[in-house]
């Protein structure tokens, strides 16, 4: 995924430097088709964050939950583009690579698409282009550095299991291998694992995103190692929900996560975090479900002309919250209450963005209720 990088890099560059800031003098109406669960940690985060920025900014939202289904994230598109009064702009993520369909449908009734964490493949990119190009309307992408994340997330891993007997078995647990974001979390925490001579990285298993899968993949990969007289080093799961299912697998056969077992998560989700303060986790990373407060600030600056009409593609980093870092910001991540961040203040300014989750946190640390 290399060179779609620097693509993406050059892009950035050549749209310029934004102008002054414009008075938001019409409406705005947002549209965005959650891939998630109604109930799913992290999708909802997404939306409330996206909501809370949508106040700060004056814009109309309308969000629908596809429940996991693909099928039903594909109908809510069509449901709002064929609306009789669609929304200026539609939020699609593209996961399992079903958005770059509905661009085609969008472009017939004038609908605006910004991508959300998951943006186009390398063959989709192939096919259709970057925004602005065959469907100018499809003015950009706000993602997240998955690849960071998931090579982030087995370095740590490898640290905290140094003092093990190299090479260490190791277990990852994948969420699936067709949405973009998944496919470049697991790229960073292959070429990790398998540059390291610490690791024998034993198992890929997918589980789906879900608690229950992963806890009954590690149960089988648990006795897959009692035939072989071992017991688990290292566990990297790509979402705090399977990191979590691990936990009950480990604990139900006796062992001890934390302390004979490195785990690692990613959501930044507050269950994540409580494990990771408990020590049971080395680390959750993410903080990528504030791109849904990024996005409106995005959707904001295009409608007003603070972009260029080119097109915007925006990448910002997650983090990783150790343990240190977990109790700093567990107050604000275990009960977030998203309206007391200040989203106009991420708008672009000297023709850049600056989107730090780090700095999302650290505003709400600076101005307590």
């Amino acid at each position: 995924m290399r060179w779609v990088t620097v693509y993406l890099v050059a892009s950035l560059m050549i749209i310029g430097t934004g102008g002054p800031a414009l008075a938001e003098t019409h409406a705005l109406k947002v549209t965005f088709i959650n891939p998630g669960h109604d109930q799913e940690r992290f999708w909802v985060m997404v939306s409330d964050t996206m909501q809370a920025a949508a106040e700060d900014l004056s814009i109309e939202l309308d969000i629908h939950y596809a429940q996991r289904d693909r099928a039903r994230m594909v109908a809510l598109a069509h449901q709002a583009i064929e609306a009789q009064e669609p929304p200026d702009y539609l939020i699609l993520v593209n996961e399992e690579q079903q958005a770059i369909p509905l661009l085609a449908p969008a472009e017939s009734r004038d609908v605006k698409v910004l991508m959300l964490l998951n943006g186009p493949t390398p063959d989709q990119f192939d096919s259709v282009g970057g925004p602005n190009g065959e469907y100018p309307n499809w003015i950009g992408v706000i993602e997240t550095n998955n690849y960071d994340a998931g090579a982030r997330m087995a370095r740590r891993l490898i640290e905290a299991a140094s003092s093990r007997e190299a090479p260490v078995p190791a277990l990852a647990l994948i969420g699936d291998t067709l949405t973009p974001a998944s496919i470049a979390r697991n790229h960073g925490m292959l070429d990790v694992f398998e540059r390291s001579a610490a690791v024998r990285l034993d198992r890929v298993l997918t589980a789906h995103w879900n608690a229950e899968e992963a806890e009954a993949l590690t149960a089988g990969y648990l006795d897959w190692l009692a035939t072989r007289d071992q017991g688990p080093g290292i566990i990297w799961a790509a979402n705090d929900p399977m990191a979590l299912g691990a936990i009950q697998a480990l604990e139900a056969a006796g062992i001890e996560p934390g302390t004979e077992v490195a785990i690692a998560g990613l959501n930044w989700s507050p269950e994540g975090v409580a494990h990771v303060t408990s020590g049971q986790m080395v680390l959750t990373d993410g903080g990528h479900f504030l791109a849904g407060g990024f996005a409106m600030v995005m959707l904001r600056d295009h409608a007003d002309g603070r972009l260029p009409p080119r097109y915007a593609w925006a990448r910002f980093p997650m983090d990783a919250l150790d343990a240190s870092r977990a109790r700093r910001f567990s107050p604000y991540l275990t009960s977030p209450d998203w309206s007391r961040v200040q989203f106009a203040d991420f708008r672009r300014r000297d023709g850049a963005y600056d989107f730090s989750p780090l700095g999302v946190l650290e505003q709400l640390e600076a101005h307590p209720p």
